[in-house]
Protein backbone atom coordinates (compact mmCIF):
# COMPACT_ATOMS: atom_id res chain seq x y z
CA UNK A 1 0.00 0.00 0.00
CA UNK A 2 1.27 3.46 -0.85
CA UNK A 3 0.55 6.50 1.28
CA UNK A 4 0.42 10.00 -0.15
CA UNK A 5 2.39 12.77 1.52
CA UNK A 6 1.04 16.31 1.78
CA UNK A 7 4.43 17.95 2.36
CA UNK A 8 4.70 19.54 -1.12
CA UNK A 9 2.03 21.52 -3.00
CA UNK A 10 -0.29 19.08 -4.68
CA UNK A 11 -0.42 20.76 -8.06
CA UNK A 12 3.37 20.70 -8.24
CA UNK A 13 3.51 17.01 -7.33
CA UNK A 14 0.79 16.19 -9.84
CA UNK A 15 2.55 18.09 -12.58
CA UNK A 16 5.82 16.29 -11.93
CA UNK A 17 4.14 12.90 -11.82
CA UNK A 18 2.20 13.64 -14.98
CA UNK A 19 5.49 14.03 -16.79
CA UNK A 20 7.17 10.94 -15.34
CA UNK A 21 4.35 8.35 -15.17
CA UNK A 22 4.35 5.90 -18.01
CA UNK A 23 1.78 3.48 -19.36
CA UNK A 24 1.22 0.51 -16.99
CA UNK A 25 3.57 -2.39 -17.51
CA UNK A 26 1.43 -4.75 -15.49
CA UNK A 27 -2.08 -5.31 -14.17
CA UNK A 28 -3.92 -8.20 -12.53
CA UNK A 29 -7.46 -9.46 -12.80
CA UNK A 30 -9.44 -9.18 -9.57
CA UNK A 31 -10.45 -12.62 -8.38
CA UNK A 32 -13.15 -13.72 -5.98
CA UNK A 33 -12.32 -16.03 -3.12
CA UNK A 34 -13.53 -16.98 0.34
CA UNK A 35 -11.97 -15.54 3.47
CA UNK A 36 -12.47 -16.71 7.02
CA UNK A 37 -11.97 -13.67 9.26
CA UNK A 38 -9.92 -14.61 12.31
CA UNK A 39 -10.49 -13.09 15.73
CA UNK A 40 -8.06 -13.33 18.61
CA UNK A 41 -7.96 -12.00 22.13
CA UNK A 42 -6.84 -12.56 25.67
CA UNK A 43 -8.05 -15.78 27.29
CA UNK A 44 -7.56 -17.54 30.59
CA UNK A 45 -8.38 -20.98 31.92
CA UNK A 46 -10.95 -20.74 34.69
CA UNK A 47 -11.34 -23.25 37.50
CA UNK A 48 -14.73 -24.64 38.36
CA UNK A 49 -16.26 -21.21 38.90
CA UNK A 50 -19.93 -20.68 38.00
CA UNK A 51 -20.66 -20.09 34.32
CA UNK A 52 -23.39 -17.68 33.28
CA UNK A 53 -25.27 -18.66 30.13
CA UNK A 54 -26.63 -15.71 28.16
CA UNK A 55 -28.71 -15.12 25.06
CA UNK A 56 -26.82 -14.76 21.79
CA UNK A 57 -29.67 -13.02 19.97
CA UNK A 58 -32.59 -10.82 20.91
CA UNK A 59 -35.75 -12.88 21.26
CA UNK A 60 -38.26 -14.55 23.55
CA UNK A 61 -37.32 -17.52 25.72
CA UNK A 62 -39.72 -19.95 24.05
CA UNK A 63 -38.83 -22.96 26.20
CA UNK A 64 -36.67 -23.90 29.17
CA UNK A 65 -35.47 -27.49 29.52
CA UNK A 66 -33.82 -27.35 32.96
CA UNK A 67 -34.60 -26.40 36.54
CA UNK A 68 -32.32 -25.45 39.44
CA UNK A 69 -30.51 -28.53 40.69
CA UNK A 70 -30.56 -30.35 37.33
CA UNK A 71 -27.36 -31.93 36.04
CA UNK A 72 -26.25 -30.87 32.55
CA UNK A 73 -23.58 -32.02 30.10
CA UNK A 74 -21.38 -29.91 27.78
CA UNK A 75 -23.45 -28.78 24.81
CA UNK A 76 -26.74 -29.77 26.40
CA UNK A 77 -29.68 -27.54 25.46
CA UNK A 78 -31.09 -25.58 28.37
CA UNK A 79 -33.52 -23.44 26.40
CA UNK A 80 -34.57 -22.13 23.02
CA UNK A 81 -35.18 -18.63 21.73
CA UNK A 82 -38.16 -17.74 19.57
CA UNK A 83 -40.56 -14.89 19.06
CA UNK A 84 -41.10 -12.30 16.30
CA UNK A 85 -37.49 -11.02 16.30
CA UNK A 86 -35.99 -14.47 15.83
CA UNK A 87 -38.64 -15.40 13.25
CA UNK A 88 -37.99 -12.19 11.28
CA UNK A 89 -34.21 -12.65 11.42
CA UNK A 90 -34.53 -16.27 10.30
CA UNK A 91 -36.88 -15.29 7.46
CA UNK A 92 -34.44 -12.60 6.31
CA UNK A 93 -31.49 -14.99 6.49
CA UNK A 94 -33.44 -17.72 4.69
CA UNK A 95 -34.45 -15.26 1.97
CA UNK A 96 -30.85 -14.14 1.53
CA UNK A 97 -29.71 -17.76 1.30
CA UNK A 98 -32.41 -18.62 -1.24
CA UNK A 99 -31.56 -15.55 -3.32
CA UNK A 100 -27.85 -16.39 -3.24
CA UNK A 101 -28.59 -19.98 -4.31
CA UNK A 102 -30.78 -18.74 -7.17
CA UNK A 103 -28.08 -16.29 -8.28
CA UNK A 104 -25.52 -19.11 -8.20
CA UNK A 105 -27.75 -21.36 -10.30
CA UNK A 106 -28.30 -18.56 -12.80
CA UNK A 107 -24.58 -17.80 -13.00
CA UNK A 108 -23.78 -21.46 -13.58
CA UNK A 109 -26.39 -21.58 -16.32
CA UNK A 110 -24.87 -18.53 -18.00
CA UNK A 111 -21.43 -20.10 -17.72
CA UNK A 112 -22.70 -23.26 -19.42
CA UNK A 113 -23.95 -21.05 -22.26
CA UNK A 114 -20.57 -19.25 -22.41
CA UNK A 115 -22.14 -16.03 -21.14
CA UNK A 116 -20.25 -15.82 -17.85
CA UNK A 117 -16.77 -16.31 -16.44
CA UNK A 118 -15.20 -18.59 -13.86
CA UNK A 119 -14.54 -15.54 -11.68
CA UNK A 120 -18.23 -14.61 -11.67
CA UNK A 121 -19.21 -18.19 -10.81
CA UNK A 122 -16.64 -18.28 -7.99
CA UNK A 123 -17.99 -15.03 -6.60
CA UNK A 124 -21.56 -16.39 -6.69
CA UNK A 125 -20.42 -19.62 -4.98
CA UNK A 126 -18.71 -17.64 -2.24
CA UNK A 127 -21.80 -15.46 -1.72
CA UNK A 128 -24.03 -18.54 -1.47
CA UNK A 129 -21.68 -20.19 1.05
CA UNK A 130 -21.57 -17.04 3.19
CA UNK A 131 -25.38 -16.71 3.18
CA UNK A 132 -25.73 -20.37 4.17
CA UNK A 133 -23.23 -19.89 7.01
CA UNK A 134 -25.13 -16.83 8.28
CA UNK A 135 -28.38 -18.82 8.31
CA UNK A 136 -26.78 -21.76 10.12
CA UNK A 137 -25.22 -19.46 12.72
CA UNK A 138 -28.56 -17.76 13.39
CA UNK A 139 -30.31 -21.10 13.83
CA UNK A 140 -27.61 -22.30 16.22
CA UNK A 141 -27.75 -19.04 18.20
CA UNK A 142 -31.41 -19.67 19.04
CA UNK A 143 -30.32 -22.82 20.90
CA UNK A 144 -28.96 -22.01 24.40
CA UNK A 145 -26.43 -24.61 25.60
CA UNK A 146 -24.41 -25.30 28.72
CA UNK A 147 -20.69 -24.77 28.11
CA UNK A 148 -19.65 -27.29 30.78
CA UNK A 149 -20.79 -30.35 32.66
CA UNK A 150 -22.28 -29.40 36.01
CA UNK A 151 -25.36 -28.49 37.93
CA UNK A 152 -27.83 -25.69 37.25
CA UNK A 153 -27.34 -23.31 40.15
CA UNK A 154 -30.04 -20.76 39.31
CA UNK A 155 -32.26 -19.43 36.54
CA UNK A 156 -32.40 -15.73 35.67
CA UNK A 157 -35.31 -15.91 33.23
CA UNK A 158 -38.36 -18.04 32.59
CA UNK A 159 -40.39 -19.05 29.51
CA UNK A 160 -41.91 -16.04 27.80
CA UNK A 161 -39.20 -13.63 28.94
CA UNK A 162 -38.01 -11.11 26.36
CA UNK A 163 -34.22 -11.31 26.16
CA UNK A 164 -31.52 -9.08 24.71
CA UNK A 165 -28.07 -10.24 23.55
CA UNK A 166 -25.90 -10.91 26.59
CA UNK A 167 -28.82 -11.14 29.03
CA UNK A 168 -28.36 -13.96 31.60
CA UNK A 169 -30.60 -17.01 31.43
CA UNK A 170 -28.99 -19.54 33.78
CA UNK A 171 -25.94 -20.13 35.97
CA UNK A 172 -24.20 -23.51 35.91
CA UNK A 173 -21.77 -24.72 38.58
CA UNK A 174 -19.18 -26.92 36.82
CA UNK A 175 -18.85 -30.42 38.25
CA UNK A 176 -15.11 -30.63 37.58
CA UNK A 177 -12.47 -29.54 35.15
CA UNK A 178 -11.70 -26.14 33.71
CA UNK A 179 -13.03 -23.93 30.94
CA UNK A 180 -11.70 -20.98 28.94
CA UNK A 181 -12.94 -17.43 29.26
CA UNK A 182 -11.95 -15.29 26.28
CA UNK A 183 -12.55 -11.62 25.51
CA UNK A 184 -12.77 -10.69 21.84
CA UNK A 185 -13.26 -7.29 20.23
CA UNK A 186 -15.09 -6.52 16.97
CA UNK A 187 -16.72 -9.93 17.28
CA UNK A 188 -20.15 -10.03 15.54
CA UNK A 189 -22.49 -11.79 17.96
CA UNK A 190 -24.72 -12.75 15.02
CA UNK A 191 -21.81 -14.67 13.48
CA UNK A 192 -21.14 -16.74 16.59
CA UNK A 193 -22.84 -20.02 17.33
CA UNK A 194 -22.31 -22.79 19.89
CA UNK A 195 -20.08 -25.55 18.60
CA UNK A 196 -17.64 -23.33 16.70
CA UNK A 197 -14.07 -24.61 16.97
CA UNK A 198 -11.24 -22.43 18.26
CA UNK A 199 -7.73 -22.75 19.68
CA UNK A 200 -6.41 -21.75 23.08
CA UNK A 201 -2.70 -20.90 22.80
CA UNK A 202 -1.01 -20.89 26.25
CA UNK A 203 1.39 -18.02 26.88
CA UNK A 204 3.96 -20.43 28.40
CA UNK A 205 4.68 -21.96 24.99
CA UNK A 206 2.77 -25.18 25.60
CA UNK A 207 0.95 -26.73 22.62
CA UNK A 208 -2.34 -25.15 21.60
CA UNK A 209 -5.53 -26.80 22.88
CA UNK A 210 -8.64 -27.26 20.74
CA UNK A 211 -11.71 -25.75 22.39
CA UNK A 212 -15.37 -25.36 21.48
CA UNK A 213 -17.55 -22.28 21.84
CA UNK A 214 -20.38 -22.99 24.26
CA UNK A 215 -21.90 -19.59 24.91
CA UNK A 216 -21.58 -15.84 25.32
CA UNK A 217 -21.13 -14.52 28.84
CA UNK A 218 -21.96 -10.95 27.94
CA UNK A 219 -20.75 -7.57 26.69
CA UNK A 220 -18.09 -5.71 28.68
CA UNK A 221 -17.96 -1.99 29.38
CA UNK A 222 -14.93 -1.53 27.10
CA UNK A 223 -16.71 -3.05 24.10
CA UNK A 224 -15.32 -6.56 24.43
CA UNK A 225 -17.41 -9.70 24.22
CA UNK A 226 -16.78 -12.40 26.85
CA UNK A 227 -17.11 -15.95 25.54
CA UNK A 228 -17.05 -19.36 27.23
CA UNK A 229 -15.21 -22.33 25.67
CA UNK A 230 -14.82 -25.92 26.80
CA UNK A 231 -12.06 -28.38 25.99
CA UNK A 232 -10.03 -31.30 27.29
CA UNK A 233 -6.57 -31.02 28.82
CA UNK A 234 -6.80 -27.34 29.74
CA UNK A 235 -3.93 -26.23 32.04
CA UNK A 236 -5.55 -24.76 35.19
CA UNK A 237 -4.79 -21.10 35.79
CA UNK A 238 -2.95 -20.65 32.49
CA UNK A 239 -3.42 -17.48 30.41
CA UNK A 240 -2.88 -17.06 26.71
CA UNK A 241 -4.60 -16.21 23.45
CA UNK A 242 -7.82 -17.51 21.97
CA UNK A 243 -7.95 -17.74 18.16
CA UNK A 244 -11.33 -18.13 16.48
CA UNK A 245 -12.13 -18.26 12.75
CA UNK A 246 -15.52 -16.95 11.63
CA UNK A 247 -17.54 -18.55 8.81
CA UNK A 248 -16.08 -17.80 5.35
CA UNK A 249 -17.28 -14.74 3.45
CA UNK A 250 -16.82 -13.79 -0.21
CA UNK A 251 -14.06 -11.26 -0.83
CA UNK A 252 -12.10 -9.85 -3.74
CA UNK A 253 -8.31 -9.94 -3.44
CA UNK A 254 -5.85 -7.51 -5.02
CA UNK A 255 -2.09 -7.07 -4.53
CA UNK A 256 -1.50 -4.68 -1.64
CA UNK A 257 0.86 -2.58 -3.78
CA UNK A 258 -2.07 -1.68 -6.07
CA UNK A 259 -3.67 0.39 -3.29
CA UNK A 260 -3.02 4.12 -2.94
CA UNK A 261 -4.00 6.11 0.18
CA UNK A 262 -4.90 9.75 -0.43
CA UNK A 263 -6.40 11.98 2.26
CA UNK A 264 -7.69 9.03 4.26
CA UNK A 265 -9.35 7.34 1.27
CA UNK A 266 -8.15 4.27 -0.60
CA UNK A 267 -7.97 4.06 -4.39
CA UNK A 268 -6.94 1.65 -7.12
CA UNK A 269 -6.28 2.27 -10.80
CA UNK A 270 -8.51 0.35 -13.21
CA UNK A 271 -7.39 -0.64 -16.70
CA UNK A 272 -10.46 -0.99 -18.91
CA UNK A 273 -12.09 0.21 -22.12
CA UNK A 274 -12.25 3.75 -20.70
CA UNK A 275 -8.51 3.80 -20.20
CA UNK A 276 -6.68 3.99 -16.89
CA UNK A 277 -8.69 5.71 -14.16
CA UNK A 278 -8.96 5.78 -10.38
CA UNK A 279 -11.80 4.22 -8.39
CA UNK A 280 -12.34 4.46 -4.65
CA UNK A 281 -12.43 1.19 -2.69
CA UNK A 282 -12.89 -0.01 0.88
CA UNK A 283 -10.13 -2.48 1.79
CA UNK A 284 -10.05 -4.98 4.63
CA UNK A 285 -7.04 -6.02 6.69
CA UNK A 286 -4.05 -6.95 4.54
CA UNK A 287 -3.07 -10.61 4.41
CA UNK A 288 0.57 -10.69 3.41
CA UNK A 289 0.94 -9.47 -0.17
CA UNK A 290 -2.83 -9.49 -0.78
CA UNK A 291 -5.60 -7.22 0.52
CA UNK A 292 -9.33 -8.03 0.47
CA UNK A 293 -11.58 -5.38 -1.06
CA UNK A 294 -14.91 -5.06 0.73
CA UNK A 295 -16.53 -2.70 -1.79
CA UNK A 296 -15.75 -0.66 -4.91
CA UNK A 297 -14.64 -3.47 -7.24
CA UNK A 298 -16.15 -6.40 -9.10
CA UNK A 299 -14.63 -9.75 -9.99
CA UNK A 300 -12.95 -9.66 -13.37
CA UNK A 301 -11.88 -6.01 -13.15
CA UNK A 302 -8.30 -5.24 -14.19
CA UNK A 303 -6.32 -3.47 -11.48
CA UNK A 304 -2.97 -1.84 -12.25
CA UNK A 305 -0.16 -2.92 -9.94
CA UNK A 306 3.04 -1.46 -11.36
CA UNK A 307 3.43 2.32 -10.91
CA UNK A 308 -0.07 2.54 -9.45
CA UNK A 309 0.71 5.64 -7.39
CA UNK A 310 2.25 7.48 -10.34
CA UNK A 311 -0.71 6.72 -12.57
CA UNK A 312 -3.16 7.68 -9.82
CA UNK A 313 -1.62 11.12 -9.39
CA UNK A 314 -1.43 11.64 -13.15
CA UNK A 315 -5.13 10.81 -13.39
CA UNK A 316 -5.95 13.26 -10.59
CA UNK A 317 -3.70 15.94 -12.07
CA UNK A 318 -5.56 15.74 -15.38
CA UNK A 319 -8.75 16.84 -13.58
CA UNK A 320 -7.25 20.06 -12.20
CA UNK A 321 -5.60 23.17 -13.61
CA UNK A 322 -2.65 24.46 -11.55
CA UNK A 323 -2.89 28.07 -10.39
CA UNK A 324 -0.97 30.77 -12.24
Amino acid sequence: MIRHSNQAPRWLLWAALALTAQAPAGWVTVRATEQSPRLSGFASVQPGTPVTITALQAGVLASLAVAPGDTVQPGQTIGRLGGPQIAAALATAQGASDAANAALAAERGKFADHLSTTAAVAQAEAAAAAAHADLAALRAASNLQSPVAGQVQSLAAGPGAALQPGQPVAVVQPAAGAWVRAVLYDAPAAGLSPGMAARFIPANGAPAVSVTLRGVQGNLADGGLALAFSGAGLPPGEAGTLSLSLPPRPVLLVPSEALVLDDGRWWVMLHDAQGDHAVEVVPGAAEGAQTPILSGLAAGARVIVQDAALLYHRDIAAQYQPPD
